[in-house]
């Protein structure tokens, strides 16, 4: 290849990920400091000496009761790398997709705006960082809206639900190479091969020399792994998809998260025989903990169907006596009907963030700010979330400190992605305090880490 070629994937599109303020890594600013860098990483590979680099410092979420989630922040240059590879091979990665999966859209595709399209679950909130963070969300509302257009008519009485155990660190990438080699043209293979070094030893703090044999990185970007880990599925999609039609049921997966409605709930031992067995090939495992068979109804009830589609089109949310009835509906759950939901009810104030709200009268507006500036809220929210409950603050009767309760809890917390997004936040508002203070927060998280001390 030559390094016209190798440049044409490097626009304003692959940019635009490193420019928000959130992202922790440094890279060029003007044009041509650009140029310069992708040349040198084109001659680098040319060459032959080029070498993945160590992870530049890694962000850690909480997945939920303090356990940590942490995600390496590659090099710019390794992301070039990685970057490239997956477009030159993308044709092939993101082809062959099973009906009513979901996963492996293009790098930068944009999909269909779906009526759900505010609705986030755990993995776009993983994509917070990606090249395109909204093809995740979109991409969650088309499976929600396709997995209800089945359930709603009541076309099926069960539906089984079970995702996969430490997906992305179970993946084999002998067996992943293997399957992109088979389904690529012979011309691709030096661009395999630098694709599989860099997934071989982006991890050598940890692997040392040994090169890594399973597991995609979950990395910041998030978005070159999805389309691996989505191509590392499709066998199986395809597989699933057809026991599924043999037993009268359909199969339905975005990520590794997975729902197949059926009728005959006699099946299911014989559907889960199958499938894990078929899964035990590719060195996966379902995650017994989270199997679980509803009732059509009361998945129904779970995901506040009946809530969520009030805002059924695009713009209900800006609609008064929608956002009015939305917020009469959410306040009127108890709190135990609230936490028996699907992720205590998040996905309901998610919608709620972004809709009309200074239309309703002052009491509700209240009463749903409290919730919105609830620690639980903040500690997932993103600096654009943050930047929007600023404004909404800024509109009630008596205004809480939101700087000071976010100050508050980046003391306590010790999970860094919080921080980053929180600083991110005060460099938009331009509080130089807020930011200062979270900038020492964050480098004393990292000696805790490095150190290895409890405080």
């Amino acid at each position: 290849m030559n390094k016209a070629d190798f440049l044409r994937w490097f626009n304003r599109g692959f940019w635009k990920a490193f420019s928000r303020s959130t992202f922790p890594i440094e890279t060029p600013k003007t044009p041509a400091e650009k140029v310069a860098l992708v040349e040198s990483v084109y001659d680098d590979i040319a060459s032959a000496r080029y070498a993945p680099g160590i992870p530049e410092t890694e962000l850690v979420m909480n997945k939920g009761h303090g356990v940590a989630r942490t995600i390496p922040v590659f090099s710019i240059r390794d992301y070039c790398v990685y970057y490239f590879c997956i477009k030159e091979l993308e044709d092939v990665l993101c082809g062959n997709r099973t009906l009513n999966t979901f996963g492996g859209w293009t790098l930068g595709g944009q999909l269909r705006v779906s009526e759900n399209d505010e609705i986030e679950s755990d993995a776009t909130a993983y994509g917070r960082y990606s090249f395109n963070p909204q093809a995740w969300t979109h991409a969650f509302g088309e499976f929600n809206s396709l997995l209800f257009a089945q359930l709603d008519p009541g076309h099926y009485a069960h539906v089984l639900q079970l995702d996969l155990s430490n997906f992305y660190d179970c993946v084999r990438l002998d067996i992943l190479e293997r399957w992109i080699r088979e389904h690529s043209p012979p011309e691709k293979g030096w661009v395999i091969a630098l694709l599989f070094y860099l997934l071989n030893h982006w991890n050598r703090r940890n692997t040392g020399l040994h090169p890594q044999a399973v597991g995609l990185p979950q990395d910041a970007l998030a978005d070159c792994s999805r389309i691996l880990s989505n191509f590392y599925l499709q066998k199986y999609d395809q597989f699933a998809s057809g026991i599924c039609t043999q037993a009268g049921a359909t199969y339905f997966r975005y990520a590794d998260d997975q729902m197949i409605l059926l009728n005959d709930s006699s099946k299911i031992d014989n559907i889960l025989l199958l499938l894990t067995r078929n899964l035990d090939r590719y060195g996966l495992r379902v995650n017994q903990k989270k199997v679980r068979l509803w009732q059509t109804p009361e998945l129904i009830r779970h995901r506040c169907r009946e809530i969520q589609a009030i805002f059924t089109t695009k713009g209900d949310n800006q609609n008064p006596a929608l956002v009015r009835k939305f917020v009469d509906a959410y306040l009127a759950l108890k709190p135990a009907e609230l936490d028996d939901t699907w992720n205590g009810g998040m996905p309901l104030l998610n919608r709620l963030l972004w809709a009309k709200l200074d239309s309703l009268p002052r009491s509700l507006f209240s009463k749903i700010m409290v919730r919105l500036t609830a620690e639980q809220f903040l500690l997932q929210a993103d600096a654009q979330k943050m930047k929007r409950l600023s404004e909404l603050n800024a509109l009630r009767t008596s205004p809480i400190d939101l700087n000071n309760r976010i100050r508050t809890i980046a003391a306590r917390t010790v999970h860094n992605a919080f921080h980053h997004e929180a600083r991110s936040f005060a460099q938009q508002i331009g509080n130089a305090i807020l930011q200062t203070f979270l900038v020492e927060r964050i480098d004393e998280l990292s000696r805790i880490m490095q150190s290895n001390i409890v405080e």
